[in-house]
């Protein structure tokens, strides 16, 4: 064909690859507005030149450049700036990338967690004091909060801690958070008493930050039981751990904390939710 060649929409569009209503659209915002009319049926038809700006638009849509920026590209036509715009765009592509993958990797975690929860549910009616175990806790990182709560009774879970410690692991940008921990800093037992009580809320994380709202957590032998169910009963089984533990001989040489595998901010059905609790001990001598 000759360079006075003219195009019609049916002919771009299959040329291209470009569907009409497209073409249409990126007439209607001045990106590329047909160069010839015919005077008689008003049709519109493209140049060569500007089949290959057509190209030239797909090529940058399939990199993800918005329409202004497109347009700024094709306006100034210059190589070294489309270098600068590449490079720019790669930047964010990067920045992307990087974002999608703390979030799978966030959403991984949580689907492990779930599956561990939903495991303990699938078995939930043989769960007995076969449940207590003697564990290694690894050592992993929190972030937490830490302070005093008033005439404090667990029967409940509190709403506006988890919201607090959610809310700081957004101001930190932590991505990745893991489980719920709630530790109490009194003796066991003591926060179902309606006393003041020195509770710390963490989310366990991938790594260690600076500041004193992060710490290590774990690395400690532990005996351990698993609560299924209402978070309003936990007491019982509170109660049976400690008394296992004494009937064992154990040495409890540490605060008690709550891990929620399956917590009240995953589902809200209070009878799967599965809370494991953990007891710091001391290993008794071979």
């Amino acid at each position: 064909m000759s360079q006075d060649y003219k195009y019609s929409i049916k002919e771009v569009s299959e040329i291209c690859n470009i569907p009409s209503k497209t073409l249409r659209y990126y007439d209607e915002i001045k990106l590329v507005v047909p160069e010839y009319r015919d005077e008689v049926n008003r049709y519109r038809y493209y140049s060569k030149n500007q089949l290959i700006t057509l190209c030239i638009i797909r090529k940058l849509r399939s990199m993800d450049f918005g329409l202004k920026e497109i347009h700024t590209i094709i306006t100034g036509n210059k190589a070294d700036d489309l270098e600068k715009n590449i490079e720019q765009k790669l930047t964010e592509l990067l920045e992307e990338i990087n974002s999608l993958q703390k979030k799978y990797s966030s959403t991984s975690a949580f689907l492990q967690r779930l599956k561990t929860g939903v495991d303990f549910l699938n078995i939930k009616d043989d769960i007995a004091i076969e449940d207590i175990a003697i564990e290694e806790i690894p050592e992993t990182n929190l972030v937490f909060t830490r302070k005093t709560m008033n005439n404090y009774s667990n029967i409940d879970v509190s709403v506006h801690r988890w919201v607090e410690i959610l809310n700081l692991c957004e101001k930190l940008n932590i991505k990745n958070k893991g489980t719920i921990v709630v530790t109490y800093y009194c003796n066991p037992l003591e926060q179902f008493l309606y006393t003041d009580t020195d509770i710390e809320f963490g989310i366990t994380v991938d790594a260690k930050g600076k500041g004193d709202c992060f710490r290590n957590f774990g690395n400690f032998t532990a005996a351990t039981a698993i609560h299924v169910g209402n978070y309003a009963d936990i007491i019982h089984t509170h109660i049976r751990l400690v008394q296992w533990i004494n009937q064992n001989q154990y040495k409890i040489i540490g605060p008690v904390s709550e891990e929620f595998i399956i917590s009240p901010l995953d589902i809200n059905n209070i009878d799967e939710h599965v809370t494991k609790i953990i007891v710091p001990i001391e290993k008794k001598q071979q």
